[in-house]
């Protein structure tokens, strides 16, 4: 595989995002609203389940200290299905807003991703911080690579893992260019994240589409009886 080209990857997210900001943005929007919603029906269930008062700043925290888990969990899926529009955009196919719900099918074993991949980042931020930004490079496609290949959420972290090592510079580069993009965004009352975070997850489908090329609908399949097995029996996401 040849190294990725950084400003390619950003430019071409750039221009899918100028070209159409939707359905990516109304996605994003409608995920944000999802998950402010349950953040407040679930602290002011424990507050009032441990008698907390959440006009006190110390006590609000420690009642979101729980909730912050589950919305990692409730989260999984929307941002599997955000990255899989932004590759279908990448990939010149065609992206609606209903395609946001089309992963819940799969929220268990993406919850387990996004839990093992937290727990697993933690633990190298507070290690050596490196150990941490390198998990956190090599298992940023594991969500959407699962969504081809199922099975196992442990093997589709450890394929996609492998795959993105080779391009690791690159990665690393692209999310921290990104990060930078999102932080300058917020200045201007965060309006800029209208653009950003659109961009964001195009980006994220122009970088699968490069790192795993043969997902791709145009992708040369060889004609040969081994391949038509494979094809049979590999269980792809559908939308």
């Amino acid at each position: 595989m040849q190294k990725l080209d950084v400003f390619a990857v950003l430019r071409e997210a750039w221009d899918l995002t100028r070209q159409n900001l939707n359905p990516l943005l109304g996605a994003s929007l409608l995920t944000f609203a999802i998950l402010v919603a349950c953040a407040m029906v679930l602290v002011q269930i424990y507050a009032s389940m441990q008698g907390l008062d959440l006009t006190d700043a110390e006590q609000l925290q420690q009642a979101m200290q729980p909730i912050q888990l589950v919305l990692v969990i409730l989260l999984a899926p929307f941002e599997a299905s955000l990255a899989y529009m932004g590759w279908r955009r990448a990939t010149g196919q065609d992206t609606s807003l209903t395609m946001l719900f089309r992963s819940f099918a799969m929220a268990l074993p993406l919850a387990l991703i996004a839990l093992v991949t937290a727990v697993l980042v933690n633990l190298g931020l507070a290690l050596l911080i490196l150990p941490g930004v390198y998990l956190m490079a090599v298992l940023s496609q594991a969500n959407l690579y699962y969504l081809f290949h199922q099975g196992s959420p442990m093997k589709a972290m450890i394929d996609s893992a492998k795959v993105v090592h080779g391009q690791l510079f690159a990665v690393i580069t692209l999310y921290s260019a990104m990060i930078a993009i999102m932080m300058l965004a917020m200045i201007p009352m965060g309006l800029g994240l209208v653009l950003a975070i659109p961009m964001f997850f195009h980006m994220k489908g122009v970088l699968f589409r490069e790192l795993f090329p043969e997902l791709s609908p145009d992708a040369p399949v060889e004609a040969t009886p081994e391949a038509n097995d494979n094809a049979r029996s590999d269980s792809h996401f559908e939308a």
